[in-house]
Parts: C-alpha cells; sequence; structure tokens
C-alpha cells in the first residue's frame, strides 16, 4: 500500500512538472532575428499622455548581417508608458521589441520640469529594464534628439556611445545610472543626471551631412522634488567631479600650457563653533605638463592652476545654495564622518548650507618628467 500512494506521489508531481512552461524551458525561447533590439528610449510628455522614442542601431539579429542596416527609430504617443511601449510593436515590422539590452535613457525637458517620478517608477517596476542603464536630461525633447540624431549610417545610440566613452574617458562629467539617481533622490529628494543636447552636425564636423544633428554633452541637469532645480554648465561639470572624487584625465589650459590632471582627491571637514559654522573642502590635485608654449615661470603656473580648479569648485557651491538642495550630498558625506555631532545632516544640509562658510583649498602638484627646459 505504501509503495502505490509513493508511486501516486511521484506522478503526480511528474504530471505538475510537466505542466510548467509548456514542458519546455525553451517555451519562451525567440530567435535573435526575430528580436528588434531597443538600445536608446525617450521620454516626453505629450497631449495624450507620454511620448515613448526607440532607437534600434540596424539590430534585427546579430553578426555581421547587421553591417549597412539602415537605424529603426520609432516614436508614439499614449496614456501611459506600458500602453506607448504595446502600441510601438504595431510599428515594428512583424518583429518582436526586446528592451533587454536597453543601453540609454533620455528624459525629455518637459519631463524634468514636470515629474521624473513616474519615469523612475517605471524603470524600477519593469522587469524588461535594468537600473545599471545610464540616464540623460535633454535640453529639448527626448524625442527630437533620438529621432532626429545620427544620420541614415547611424544612429543616436552610436552618438550616445561616443559621448559616454569620451566623458569616462577625460573625467569630463560622472554618468549617473538609474539606480544612483533614484537612490540619490531617496536619500535627500536631489540628484545630478548628465545632461546632452543635440546640435548641428556641421559645428563640430565641417565635412557633415547639412541637416544632420550631433550630440554633445551639456554639464548636469539639477534635480529637487522630482523637478529640475538648476542646471550646471559644461565648463563647472569638472568642478563636481573635483567634489566628488571622479575627475579623469582632464586637459586644463592655464596660460601658455596644456595640463593634465591625472588624479585628485577631496576631503571635506566640518568647521565648528557654536554648531556647525563651515565646511572646509580640500583638493590636492596631481597634474602633468601635456604642452608648453613659450616661457613660462612653473611656480606661477601651479598657482594660476590652483585659481582656476578652486574657481569651478567654488561656483558649483554658489550653484549649490541657490538650488536650495544638497545635490552633491556634502551632508551625507560629513554625518558619515561626525556621526553624532551632525546627526540628520544628510537630510537638512540643504537647509543649513546658505548660513555656512565654505573655505575651499586647493594643492596642485605638477610633474615635470616630460624632458622639457622648464628653468
Amino acid at each position: 500500500m505504501k509503495k502505490f500512494i509513493a508511486a501516486l506521489c511521484a506522478l503526480s508531481l511528474m504530471l505538475t512538472a510537466s505542466g510548467c512552461s509548456g514542458g519546455s524551458i525553451y517555451s519562451n525561447y525567440r530567435d535573435i532575428a526575430e528580436l528588434l533590439v531597443i538600445q536608446t528610449l525617450g521620454f516626453d510628455l505629450s497631449d495624450a499622455g507620454v511620448r515613448l522614442s526607440v532607437s534600434a542601431e540596424g539590430s534585427t539579429g546579430a553578426g555581421k548581417d547587421n553591417e549597412g542596416k539602415t537605424p529603426v527609430r520609432l516614436s508614439v504617443d499614449a496614456q501611459s508608458m506600458t500602453e506607448a511601449q504595446d502600441a510601438l510593436q504595431h510599428y515594428s515590422g512583424g518583429l518582436r521589441l526586446f528592451f533587454g539590452h536597453t543601453a540609454y535613457i533620455v528624459l525629455g525637458e518637459n519631463v524634468l520640469n514636470t515629474d521624473t517620478a513616474q519615469f523612475f517608477d517605471c524603470i524600477e517596476r519593469d522587469a524588461a529594464f535594468r537600473l545599471c542603464i545610464p540616464v540623460f536630461a535633454a535640453s529639448g525633447s527626448a524625442s527630437e534628439l533620438v529621432m532626429g540624431a545620427g544620420a541614415d549610417e547611424h544612429d543616436a545610440t552610436r552618438l550616445m556611445r561616443a559621448v559616454t566613452e569620451n566623458l569616462r574617458l577625460r573625467g569630463d562629467a560622472h554618468i549617473f545610472t538609474a539606480a544612483e539617481i533614484v537612490s540619490a533622490l531617496d536619500s535627500n529628494g536631489a540628484a545630478l543626471i548628465c545632461a546632452v543636447k543635440a546640435v548641428p552636425a556641421d559645428t563640430i564636423d565641417p565635412d557633415a551631412a547639412e541637416g544632420e544633428m550631433a550630440i554633445v554633452p551639456d554639464g548636469y541637469t539639477i534635480i529637487n522634488n522630482n523637478k529640475a532645480a538648476g542646471h550646471i554648465p559644461m565648463e563647472l561639470a569638472r568642478g563636481v567631479s573635483l567634489i566628488l572624487n571622479e575627475a579623469g584625465s582632464l586637459p586644463v589650459v592655464v596660460g601658455n600650457a596644456t595640463l593634465q590632471i591625472d588624479r585628485s582627491s577631496c576631503e571635506l571637514e566640518p568647521v565648528f563653533g557654536d554648531g556647525l559654522e563651515g565646511v572646509a573642502i580640500n583638493i590636492n590635485i596631481s597634474a602633468s605638463l601635456a604642452e608648453a608654449r613659450g616661457d613660462f615661470d612653473p611656480g606661477e603656473l601651479t598657482r594660476e592652476f590652483e585659481a582656476e580648479a578652486r574657481s569651478w569648485v567654488e561656483d558649483v557651491l554658489e550653484l549649490q545654495k541657490s538650488s536650495a538642495c544638497d545635490f552633491l550630498h556634502l551632508g551625507s558625506a560629513l554625518e558619515i564622518r561626525h556621526p553624532q555631532r551632525l546627526r540628520g545632516a544628510s537630510e537638512n544640509f540643504a537647509l543649513i548650507s546658505p548660513g555656512l562658510d565654505f573655505t575651499v583649498r586647493v594643492t596642485a602638484d605638477l610633474d615635470r618628467s616630460f624632458h622639457l627646459d622648464l628653468f
């Protein structure tokens, strides 16, 4: 009897298992040649609700057969992002839209000025997206950037790839992912989003075709309480990099010489009196002489470079004060260093920072190892 019951249990388990996934682990398999792999997404607000614009860099399959294909660009308006994704399927030419390889997300200006919460909420909840996707802020419409950038041979994805690789190599700006932005907003309601804009391609490439659009970096958009609260221009973005310890191989023109930042470090130190009265920001930079044009004094060159770097940082701090939010998250950094005396600084730093005295000290070490006669 026991053997009979055991046999029935085993048979029941086998029937249950055979019913899962249609009896095969490959039941949801799709050949990559049947997929339209979406790589760049643009989100805007529209009269209908939202506008979703996508670009696929000729990605209808894999391998060399893809080379030379015209990029696919699609845009649709709908009441919600989910409906927009479904609506796009009707314009895919019979291919299944695949968002698992999305490389870039661009938020339009009207989204940034209205409410970013619904878009980040969708990115968090939708299993099709990864939180490690870099997010960019568009100066203008995301749809115009995604649909109009590039030419017949390449699309916004290729241009965005060139922009991101250049920023990472040079250290001009940090490219924040969806996860980093959401975490920053959850921390104190403020975050930075790397900004880009579309410009006529012939302004940066004389050989570009007439009417062709290129994509260039445009500093940062400051987000506070899910809305745009200001803009950090590209020339000050390197000040953010110095504060966040993100400075890379930045070329800096000082006088008749060009220097290259090799590495830098930033330390924050609170200044106490009756309470927190100020913050000392100490930045140490190691730089190399990349190019010299004519005679100069090495000591004077170093001092000029220190003054230049200090001005970047001071201007960024002024922008933080005027934006009434702690997008640099200095409060969190200070609270970590002094958890007892500065408890709650991560949440309240924006309220007290306008009355604080910020002192920026920059010390540079110039490496003169290029076999040039500097003396």
